[in-house]
């Protein structure tokens, strides 16, 4: 095959293995220039699938920074979309909706009206303006019903189960999870099941209902062993660990973070790389080991203040917080605790209630 073939080769391989995609993509010089913004969009699609968000997003702005809205509208806002969205999973929200502005505004943004209101909802959700999410969620739900569409219906009630649950609506989230799994296996999406998962697992944990938290991320784990995608690996891997810890099985979930830990770290994922350390740190809190989880619960921290994840800092200031206390450092685990309650308050989290997180 030339380059060109190669290309198209490498385009029509995504959906089917990233990986392929990957191996197929002609040398950008191989290609004519006009060709060159197409093929790392290409790259970045693959990356992206497989959870290497930071270097999906560094090739998707590079194809930006190379095209016009008038050259090439369609691959613009394509761009625009995927970026908006690997900026979003990094928590760098403002970005991805000046981002989505900039799309809208673009010509033939009209043929793009529904995917830019879903990415529009979806990062009112990261920002944890879950009440505004949860309508627009709701309403894009409903269209798709209308329609059908079983594949978006699915995405949508995983989306929105996830926003219940940081809402505290936790029954409604279990639905939503249940209702999404069963719509993803009605449109064959495996993967997508597997999501849902994840969702119903994580809210049974919060319930307290450990046990069933460990199982549906045992099945979710089974489900990713299988795939390319490395991210769901990883969070297999990391949830089930957190169950593990609750039920106690601290040298099982200890082996499951290092998984976790491992293959987060290669994604370039410090978010979410900061909620095995966070793990770590709480394990060895249990344990009884105050300096050494002390200090592992400053470097969750750390970490999830340069990736504005909110909740991650108000889990690691609680944690620390009994840390220090058991130190002897009462003030200052008290004032740890307030600022931590005082911080997820102005978010809307209801963090400081999750006894089984």
């Amino acid at each position: 095959m030339d380059a060109i073939e190669k290309l198209e080769a490498a385009r029509e391989a995504l959906s089917e293995s990233p990986r392929r995609a990957l191996s197929l993509l002609p040398r950008a010089a191989a290609l004519p220039p006009a060709l060159r913004p197409e093929r790392d969009f290409v790259e970045a699609e693959a990356l992206r699938a497989r959870g290497f968000l930071a270097s999906s997003e560094s090739l998707y702005a590079g194809v930006l920074s190379r095209l016009t809205p008038s050259e090439d509208p369609v691959l613009f806002i394509e761009s625009c979309l995927a970026r908006a969205a690997a900026l979003r999973s990094l928590g760098r929200t403002r970005e991805a909706s000046g981002l989505l502005a900039k799309a809208g505004r673009a010509p033939w943004a009209r043929r793009f009206a529904h995917r830019l209101r879903l990415e529009r909802a979806l990062v009112l959700r990261a920002e944890g303006r879950h009440r505004p999410a949860l309508r627009e969620l709701r309403s894009l739900l409903a269209g798709a019903l209308d329609a059908r569409d079983a594949q978006e219906a699915a995405f949508l009630l995983w989306a929105i189960g996830g926003a219940e649950r940081l809402e505290g609506e936790l029954e409604a989230s279990v639905r939503s999870f249940k209702r999404s799994r069963t719509l993803f296996r009605r449109a064959g999406d495996r993967l997508g099941e597997g999501y849902a998962l994840f969702g119903l697992a994580g809210v049974s944990r919060i319930r307290g209902r450990a046990a069933d938290s460990e199982r549906f991320y045992a099945r979710a784990a089974a489900v990713f062993s299988q795939s390319e995608d490395l991210f769901g690996r990883a969070y297999a891997f990391c949830g089930r660990a957190n169950a593990l810890r609750q039920l106690g099985r601290l040298d099982e979930a200890e082996r499951l973070y290092r998984s976790a830990y491992g293959l987060y770290a290669s994604l370039g994922d410090e978010v979410d790389l900061a909620y095995v350390v966070w793990g770590q740190g709480k394990i060895l809190l249990q344990r009884g080991a105050l300096a050494g989880s002390r200090s592992l619960l400053l470097r969750a921290l750390g970490m999830f203040s340069r990736g504005n994840e909110t909740r991650g800092v108000v889990l690691s200031e609680l944690a620390l917080a009994q840390a220090l206390y058991a130190l002897g450092k009462v003030r200052q685990a008290e004032g740890l605790k307030k600022r931590a309650e005082v911080r997820a308050a102005r978010a809307g989290l209801h963090t400081p209630l999750e006894v089984f997180t």
